[in-house]
């Protein structure tokens, strides 16, 4: 009698243990069949999802899906502001490069790395390499380990059971499961899900990786109208001397760790012959990167290839550049661009 009363509880136990998983068990299988981050199973495409997706992570997929029938060549590399460097634009300096924008939301000098590593394994050629940096970018000398930020195992080196163990735990935090399945659900997207959801559809081309901003969209239908109506995410009220018109100096980014990193891509691309083209992008905040990081810079990669644009001028005085404080526009590349090739040309006529 006493054994079958042991048995019973412990069946009692495991049946509610059972129902205790049951809705662990149901989201589990919701996060394997739908795949919202698009890192379970390969894609021919990955320029229309719901969620926002791993950038550094899509973009090197796109490239290995494309990589034998385009001779991929040139690379915009950086931060989300490459969204200003459309390829087809840059392409039109480079003597028929075929161009891909491999970015990283965040992106660090140490990813930046690990990519032209990982493109030198793979027997890439890279004829052309522009970077687009800032002050962030440049004091990053570490890879960042969050699901929106992690390298995939070919280019960090992680396992791919690390790599997968990092998007199955973001799918369970309350910030992404309750946005997303309430998106599923209703299929409506709210203001709270801002970060989670892609509500505007397709917003990268499927093979170069652009951005196809909404708010492109948007400045052409409302005109001026945009930037009042967006006048709230171009202010930052924290910094009493945000914007006020006088000098300001940032802070140095670049020490020993980070000239590391800058010397290794150096090197890669002096075996390459690459031709590298660094821009310091016009921030918003008209803070001047540090001169002795921009000395840097040029010390490794040379004086005609380093252009800076921060700090105080008429990029950075024009607020129709840019769609908030954090990203200008690619109607500001065009122009950027056209400088520093036309510069190049007139150096090299001298």
């Amino acid at each position: 009698m006493k054994k079958k009363n042991e048995r019973s509880a412990a069946m009692r136990f495991i049946l509610k243990l059972f129902i205790f998983l049951i809705p662990f068990i149901s989201l589990l299988a919701v996060y394997f069949l739908n795949d919202p981050f698009m890192v379970l199973k390969h894609y021919d495409r990955y320029d229309n999802s719901p969620v926002m997706l791993n950038e550094s992570y899509i973009g090197w997929q796109m490239y290995m899906n494309n990589r034998d029938s385009i001779a991929f060549d040139s690379f915009i590399m950086g931060n989300s502001c490459t969204m200003a460097y459309p390829c087809r634009e840059w392409e039109k300096y480079l003597n028929g490069g075929r161009a891909i924008r491999l970015f990283g939301n965040a992106e660090s000098i140490a990813a930046i790395c690990k990519k032209l590593q990982a493109l030198e394994e793979n027997g890439a050629e890279i004829k052309n390499l522009l970077l687009i940096l800032d002050k962030e970018s440049l004091g990053k000398d570490q890879l960042l380990n969050g699901h929106n930020y992690v390298l995939p195992p070919a280019l960090s080196g992680i396992s791919n059971f690390s790599f997968q163990e990092k998007f199955c735990q973001a799918f369970f935090f309350p910030n992404f499961l309750l946005p997303y399945l309430d998106y599923k659900i209703f299929h409506q997207y709210r203001p709270y899900m801002k970060g989670v959801i892609n509500p505007y559809g397709v917003v990268k081309d499927p093979v170069t990786n652009d951005a196809i901003n909404p708010r492109e969209e948007m400045i052409q239908r409302e005109g001026e109208a945009y930037w009042e109506s967006h006048k709230k995410e171009f202010q930052k009220t924290r910094d009493p001397n945000y914007r006020n018109g006088k000098y300001r100096k940032g802070e140095p980014f670049l020490w020993q760790a980070q000239i590391g990193l800058l010397e290794e891509i150096s090197q890669i691309c002096r075996r390459h012959n690459t031709s590298v083209k660094i821009i310091i992008s016009p921030d918003y905040s008209q803070i001047s990167i540090n001169p002795a990081d921009v000395e840097i810079l040029k010390r490794f990669f040379g004086d005609t290839n380093v252009f800076d644009f921060s700090g105080i001028n008429e990029y950075t005085n024009d607020i129709h550049n840019y769609y908030e404080r954090g990203h200008y526009r690619p109607i500001l590349g065009t122009r950027l661009l056209q400088k520093i090739y036309c510069k190049q040309e007139q150096i090299e006529n001298i």
